[in-house]
């Protein structure tokens, strides 16, 4: 049994969202409440024994991340619920929060409820993941980190401290400047997506490199050979936007 409950401060959209995890969880599933507010929420969270919250995250008095302020430990799951555009999109991609996007598609609740039973978060965790996302949320130029979950928990990455990004079928494998690496449950294009393009770049369909982690290029056999003594291809397309970016970073 999951007991949920569901933050929002439109009654519509807690009905709907109701309505999909009924139809997704069936008799597995039990809303303990339905709340219009944090202060709502909070009440209901002390009251209950709860397992996931879905919190909206644009409400009119506070918004849902003040939650957080209430609890000194958060022994529950949280969804977030949110009608962001795609800039704060890019946002939970990169710090790995767990999100829906309003209006709420059922392929897409499936997905979050699977993520759920695999990851239990703790309060600690969750703000970790949080700084993170305020830093893209605040349109810092340069973006400092990168939240990438991994097969045990998740991993806080320094972006400077990569060396290269490789493709390991779904999953990807970072390759760190001090020698050690570590395997990701992201996607390759999931985090070109993330990464800052005034220094990487996608050398090749399988390989991100970090153009400042550039030890030697040979032309020849288009071969570029990094800090950390890994040498890669770069595709024959690619090339030329190699050689014009890696003359920018030089």
């Amino acid at each position: 049994m999951i007991n949920v409950i569901i933050i929002d401060d439109e009654s519509h959209g807690r009905s709907l969202l109701h309505n999909l995890l009924e139809n997704e969880l069936g008799d597995q599933y039990q809303l303990k409440e339905s709340c219009s507010s944090v202060k709502e929420g909070v009440k209901a969270i002390q009251q209950h024994k709860v397992d996931l919250v879905f919190l909206d995250i644009q409400m009119p008095e506070e918004d849902g991340f003040e939650l957080f302020n209430y609890f000194e430990n958060i022994d529950f799951e949280i969804i977030f619920v949110t009608a962001f555009d795609q800039y704060a999109i890019k946002a939970f991609q990169c710090s790995a929060l767990h999100y829906l996007l309003k209006p709420i598609d059922p392929v897409q609740l499936h997905e979050a409820i699977e993520r759920y039973k695999k990851s239990k978060e703790n309060k600690k965790a969750i703000l970790k993941k949080f700084d993170v996302f305020a830093e893209y949320i605040e349109g810092q130029q340069e973006k400092k980190r990168i939240v990438f979950n991994t097969t045990t928990g998740f991993e806080v990455v320094v972006i400077k401290e990569l060396v290269h990004i490789a493709a390991e079928g779904n999953y990807s494998q970072l390759y760190f400047k001090d020698g050690s690496n570590k395997l990701v449950t992201s996607s390759l294009k999931g985090i070109e997506d993330c990464l800052p393009d005034s220094y990487f770049l996608r050398i090749h369909h399988g390989h991100i490199i970090n153009l400042n982690a550039v030890e030697k290029f040979t032309k020849t056999d288009r071969e570029v050979t990094l800090i950390n003594g890994n040498t890669l291809k770069v595709a024959e397309r690619k090339l030329k936007l190699f050689l014009s970016r890696i003359s920018e970073a030089i």
